[in-house]
């Protein structure tokens, strides 16, 4: 069949073919009706008689113009064989591709529509950014919620992200732990479904504008005045966890002794790496990469405050959400567990290393 909306839309290169399979239909139409296969000539015989027990054609018949009707019918089919197949391959590929597009657009416009309903009220209208309410309801500062528009530019050259448009649906699939953003695909309690999901992503996909902000010095402030403004929110005002780890003994964490100024180095070149790359916690919120946010300036202002606040002899792991207290002991020193009264500080953070910290 040839299909209505090519036949409307196709020029240069189709027109050619189309006309040319339209010329076989029509005189394979006309031949049909003039020399129609099994047609007779004369009057109708044998009316009455039910078609499967009436007599078919004489031998004779069957040996002279039956066989010369089925041959040149034959003729004719492989012809318009011939012509049909390799016309029909030279159009589908345009008829394919005008159909991904009128899909693509149909898909677009749907998922404007579920960004104005689920997204704008954070992300703002034109995914230019806004923010949120801060889940800590004693916190009064709202969250920023980031741009859109720019977010392939902001992966592209990322180490935590492979595929853009994966990482929008790993979002918009399971929120991100701990932050304003909720999970919103069906699978994880949200209220859009998979096809709404693809819609949503196609068109924050196709309104990309690939500009970026120019990074912010944070000239005349402090590291700390840095950190409350792009960190706080996710490891605490005092660095001591929420989102993010605690990060009160994160230089010790990697190997940082106090005194060893090798080991110092090597414990700011590992924070000053994941603050300008960003890490990906899987199950938890990403650390964003900051290198296109904080100008080095800022950035050392921050590892410096960091440093600031280093204490030894912390817990091993960067427990997410602070660190753990150790059980209560009652009054015979045991625990509540039936343990010993004292917890044991390699294991006090649980027992598993995330270390997502800045």
């Amino acid at each position: 069949m040839i299909d209505p909306f090519l036949l409307a839309e196709a020029g240069g290169s189709a027109a050619v073919p189309i006309a040319i399979l339209l010329v076989a239909l029509v005189g394979f139409a006309i031949a049909y009706v003039v020399v129609g296969p099994g047609k007779r000539r004369g009057p109708k015989r044998h009316g009455d008689i039910p078609l499967a027990m009436r007599p078919y054609h004489s031998d004779e018949e069957l040996e002279t113009t039956g066989m010369t009707r089925a041959m040149a019918w034959g003729v004719a089919l492989a012809v318009f064989a011939s012509l049909f197949l390799p016309l029909y391959w030279l159009i589908e590929p345009t008829r394919i591709n005008n159909a991904v597009d009128d899909f693509y657009e149909q898909d677009v416009a749907a998922g404007r529509t579920q960004y104005q309903n689920a997204c704008a009220s954070c992300h703002g209208t034109n995914l230019e950014g806004g923010s949120a309410p801060h889940p800590d309801p004693n916190v009064s500062a709202p969250w920023p919620a980031p741009a859109l528009d720019n977010i392939v530019a902001r992966y592209q050259d990322s180490e935590i992200v492979d595929d853009v448009e994966n990482f929008i649906r790993l979002t918009l699939d399971y929120g991100r732990p701990g932050t304003p953003m909720q999970a919103f695909s069906t699978l994880s309690g949200g209220s859009l479904s998979d096809n709404q999901v693809d819609q949503l992503i196609a068109y924050i996909l196709s309104v990309q504008t690939g500009e970026l902000p120019e990074a912010t010095s944070y000239v005349g402030a402090s590291g700390e005045d840095v950190f409350a403004n792009e960190c706080a929110r996710c490891h605490g005002q005092q660095a001591e966890g929420g989102v993010g780890p605690q990060l009160i003994n994160v230089f010790e964490r990697y190997a940082w002794t106090g005194e060893d100024d090798a080991s110092l180095e090597e414990a700011r070149e590992v924070i000053r790496h994941v603050l300008e790359n960003g890490r990906d916690v899987p199950g938890k919120a990403p650390m964003p990469a900051f290198d296109q946010t904080l100008s080095a300036d800022a950035i050392e202002a921050v590892i410096d405050h960091i440093e600031s606040i280093q204490e030894l002899g912390g817990p091993r792991f960067g427990q997410i959400g602070g660190d753990p207290q150790p059980p209560e002991a009652d009054a015979d020193g045991d625990t509540a567990d039936g343990g010993e009264g004292e917890a044991d500080e390699g294991t006090a953070s649980g027992g598993t290393d995330i270390d997502s910290e800045d």
